[in-house]
């Protein structure tokens, strides 16, 4: 089966670095899919959820956005944030929505701070939905 190099980077570190053989990326369009030989593009990326897949494992992960350069043999992500569903602590995504939505509450005057805590409790909430994703789904696919 073919495959292609997948890599997904922010500043800090490299998040996700395997050959897969089918990937889903949120695009500001919509979600979009890659399979090797893809036609080349660059597109970026939104809040939203990555999956990929190698033989029968599916790998989940996070991006608050970053722009997607695909290639037919490869895909590099430049994140803004991202992290792999292994690696989120569903209890801390918790305490952030709580906050968010406290704040949102507290501040509905406040456009600026309103908005910000919008934003931040859209992020918790994805990190919840894929912290759940990680723990319920088989990692191995029929």
């Amino acid at each position: 089966m073919s495959t292609f190099k997948l890599q997904i980077a922010t500043l800090e570190r490299i998040v996700f670095d395997e050959e897969v053989t089918s990937a889903t990326f949120p695009g500001e369009a919509g979600e979009f899919g890659v399979l090797p030989h893809h036609a080349p593009l660059i597109t970026p990326l939104t809040l939203g959820e990555i999956t990929a897949k190698k033989n029968d494992q599916l790998f989940y992960m996070a991006i608050s956005g970053g722009m997607a350069e695909v290639q037919p043999d490869r895909v590099l992500i430049l994140a803004d944030q991202a992290e792999r569903a292994e690696e989120i602590d569903e209890e801390v995504a918790k305490e952030a929505r709580d906050r968010a939505e406290k704040l949102m509450q507290e501040q509905k005057g406040n456009m600026e701070v309103f908005a910000a805590a919008e934003a931040e409790l859209q992020r918790a909430l994805l990190r919840i939905k894929i912290a759940r994703k990680n723990k319920t789904h088989t990692q191995h696919i029929s």
